[in-house]
């Protein structure tokens, strides 16, 4: 009886149990990974329409996939579950398809399951719509970036479009922060060299602000640049805040409105996609629970799967429906704009379309998942704009400037090594990026090229030089004298030109040649031995009409042949003799002679002074020309220097042949550096070929040096900047101003002041000198010469005079001898 008792009394409650179950559905919810949190706290703040009971599916270390989906089948029908949310896992998605249980999940899948629906839109979707977008923009070159395998799928789907080039960049991540950010940079520099202005970033926030602020530090975030994101759920805001200065649009695309707030997502930015995500999934539950507790327990997964198919209702991501896949279809990605606020011209007033954390933001347009034609798939709003207000982009930057040394451009200060920054250096082209500066509001750090070349592109194609450096990416421009020429404006930019340069030959002042017997230089030779004819002919015709002519006075001594050589010299020096022609013939002679001493010496005379007092040279070149037809004194430039390669493709005919002497018949006149140069020319018979600007500091520097002119092959000296470089124009202006103000001019004469070393090639009245004893040492010789001769011959003559008298001395003793 008791036993019958207690068995009516089970059934009794077991009934009563299925009739509250029936009355009272709650939904069983099952929560995949980590989300648990996410629901829980959605759950407590929007709720449902019916109760619920959150469920943590967890697998404990399963041995295999198999084993896995062993143990997630065992949790969904032990604890029935009726439907599962969060993010895709595939052993549970395989599970939920047999089960015939609906998976909600927040992220992609690459299953095409019947019972998964994918709230958040396959990547299919998203790289189709970066390709509508390039076709859209017309863009011909474009580069990606990417730190994940998603990138690679976007590159392909990009290089489908054949009129469009692709670059992509992998950034490889890391724990080295400055390792990323060497590879990011040399991604932008290799980009840069490229021409590429449009970029698309498909990257982690993290990797995201690396590229920017990379982009930023070479000038990149300025027009004509321009820059587009992947950004799903506003990964980036907290990156675009700083920002603010770019004076280029970030054009962001992403499946809700870029930093758009609502009543759940008001949290931290990098949780709003899927607070977003996990909010819709409890939207589309809502709405399919009425139907769901109209059926038997056991019917209300599948109901809920049936419901999902045919729904379509408006979510915080936009509007929700799936395909037959189950995937999301008929939704729209949207388009924003975002702008730096320090490119406004007036401030953002609240009839704008948004003031957001330190930019302003435009929504432009949007992608639709559905249409088939691009012109159907892409919508632009019309979007009333600020007008901007034109900032340089370098402004309250400190930037990178390569230079070379080379006087009197750049030089380093004499205590340079007690000296630091741009203190160390002084020349023309600091003074020159200091007014820049000052007028463009910018700082600069100079620092000298490494290998001290100007640039010249190796054979590899690659460059070295300060040209290298500014296509590698450590310099943001060079200021040196460096010439323009279409090899390397097709590598670099270059401002406007701040000097003209020309070609000159640079050589050592010629040594003048001393003479003991300098006072003969103002007669030729010919002359020396036309007079010194003229005095013996005179002298022996004056002799015999002496002799034979009629003496007007018999008292007068007659003239003798040692005596006429006499008188005719002593006339011609002006001196006196004790006897003088007493014919009129002899007279007659004298005259002509006295006028033609007169014309002589005194011709002699003018010219003496001159040769002896005014230094004059005598350059065996007088042109540039006169090197090419001679082989005594080489001549050569610096090696791979832009006048290197004048001589190499002129078609001028002496030049050619001027280079064919350098570079095959004399290889070694090409020299390293200008120093080396400079010192070929002071160690004599060398010729430099550089330019005028530094042969002319070097001749005002060291009166030892001089310019052989002419001057030829004119080009202009500007300041190098990396290719597509916005700021050149902004540059150029200011060496404009300075030109138009007369600051160049003020620099030019600061640092190539007038030359204090005489002009020997001109000689003048201010350019004499003293007589040195090196220039009359022969007029001496010849008085010493006089007086050791008139010695000798007075010897003689005494010697002549003994012997004579000891002669007659003897022949007197004889003739005594005799008479006696």
């Amino acid at each position: 009886m008791e036993h019958r008792i207690f068995f009516l009394l089970l059934g009794v409650i077991v009934t009563f149990c299925d009739v509250t179950s029936e009355e009272t559905f709650r939904l069983k919810i099952g929560i995949v990974g980590t989300w648990t949190p996410v629901f829980d706290e959605l759950l407590r703040t929007i709720g449902l329409s019916h109760p619920w009971r959150i469920y943590n599916i967890t697998t404990a270390k399963p041995k295999s996939q198999y084993d896995k989906m062993l143990k997630v089948k065992d949790f969904l029908t032990d604890n029935q579950i009726d439907v599962i949310l969060g993010p895709y896992d595939d052993a549970t998605g395989i599970v939920a398809d047999k089960l015939r249980v609906p998976y909600i999940c927040t992220t992609g899948s690459k299953r095409n399951l019947n019972y998964t629906f994918q709230i958040l839109p396959p990547l299919e979707d998203f790289s189709q719509a970066i390709f509508d977008m390039t076709k859209s923009y017309q863009w011909d070159k474009v580069s990606l970036f990417y730190d994940d395998l998603r990138g690679v799928y976007i590159m392909e789907q990009l290089l489908t479009n054949h009129d469009m080039m692709v670059k992509s960049w992998h950034v490889k991540g890391g724990s080295d922060i400055k390792a990323v950010e060497k590879q990011v940079r040399d991604h932008l520099v290799r980009m840069r060299q490229a021409f590429v202005q449009k970029s698309i970033i498909f990257c982690s926030k993290e990797h995201t602000e690396i590229i920017l602020d990379q982009a930023r530090s070479l000038a990149m975030l300025s027009q004509p640049s321009e820059w587009f994101f992947y950004d799903p759920g506003d990964q980036l805001v907290p990156v675009f805040k700083n920002f603010p200065d770019v004076f280029v649009n970030f054009t962001v695309f992403g499946l809700m409105e870029f930093d758009s707030r609502n009543e759940i997502a008001s949290v931290d930015d990098s949780r709003r996609l899927n607070i977003s995500l996990a909010a819709d999934s409890l939207r589309l539950l809502n709405a399919t629970l009425p139907k769901a507790v109209e059926v038997q327990r056991n019917e209300a997964a599948f109901t809920i799967a049936e419901e999902l198919r045919k729904i379509r209702i408006p979510g915080y991501t936009g509007d929700i429906e799936f395909g037959p896949n189950g995937r999301r279809y008929n939704y729209t990605i949207k388009l924003s704009e975002i702008e730096g606020l320090d490119s406004l011209q007036i401030f953002v007033t609240r009839h704008h379309d948004v003031w957001k954390r330190g930019f302003l933001l435009y929504h432009v347009g949007v992608w639709r998942s559905h249409s088939n034609s691009l012109e159907d798939k892409i919508h632009f709003e019309e979007v009333k704009r600020l007008n901007r207000n034109y900032s340089f982009p370098l402004k309250g930057r400190t930037v990178s400037v390569v230079m070379i040394l080379e006087k009197p451009f750049t030089m380093q200060k004499r205590d340079y090594m007690q000296r630091l920054g741009n203190d160390r250096f002084e020349g023309f082209a600091v003074d020159l990026i200091t007014e820049v500066a000052k007028m463009l509001d910018f700082n600069f750090e100079i620092y000298l090229v490494h290998d001290g070349k100007f640039g010249t592109k190796k054979e590899n194609g690659e460059w070295n030089g300060m040209i290298g450096e500014l296509l590698a990416g450590n310099a943001t421009m060079l200021v040196a004298p460096l010439s323009i020429n279409s090899q390397r404006e097709e590598a670099v930019d270059f401002t406007k030109p701040f000097m003209t340069r020309y070609i000159s030959v640079l050589m050592r002042v010629p040594k003048s040649e001393q003479s003991y017997f300098e006072f003969l230089n103002p007669l030729h030779h010919n002359v020396w031995y036309c007079t010194f004819g003229a005095f013996m002919m005179v002298s022996v015709i004056l002799y015999f009409l002496e002799r034979f002519g009629i003496r007007q006075n018999k008292d007068y001594p007659t003239i003798s042949f040692r005596e006429s050589f006499w008188f005719v010299f002593g006339s011609l020096l002006q001196g006196n003799t004790d006897s003088s022609p007493s014919t009129l013939p002899g007279r007659i002679l004298t005259s002509a002679w006295w006028f033609f001493a007169l014309i002589l010496i005194s011709s002699y005379t003018a010219n003496l002074a001159a040769f002896l007092t005014v230094k004059k040279i005598n350059t065996p070149i007088k042109s540039v020309t006169d090197l090419a037809s001679q082989t005594k004194i080489k001549y050569g430039t610096v090696k791979s220097s832009g006048i290197m390669f004048f001589f190499k493709n002129t078609n001028i005919e002496h030049f050619a042949k001027m280079w064919a002497q350098m570079s095959e018949v004399d290889p070694s006149s090409m020299v390293d550096s200008t120093d080396e140069g400079f010192k070929k020319v002071k160690d004599g018979n060398y010729a430099f070929f550089w330019d005028t600007t530094v042969n002319k500091y070097k001749t005002i520097e060291d009166c030892q040096f001089m310019e052989i002119g002419p001057h030829f092959d004119p080009k202009g000296f500007g300041i190098g900047v990396p290719p597509g470089a916005i700021y050149r124009e902004d540059l150029s202006m200011a060496i404009l101003k300075l030109s138009d103000t007369g600051m160049l001019h003020q620099l030019e004469n600061k640092w190539w002041p007038s030359r204090s070393c005489p002009d020997l090639s001109k000689p003048s009245a201010d350019e004499t000198s003293e007589l040195s004893i090196d220039s009359v040492a022969g007029v001496f010789f010849i008085l010493l010469g006089g007086i050791a001769l008139a010695g000798i011959v007075c010897g003689f003559e005494h010697f002549a005079k003994v012997v004579k008298k000891a002669a007659k001395t003897e022949k007197r003793g004889e003739k005594c001898e005799w008479k006696k």
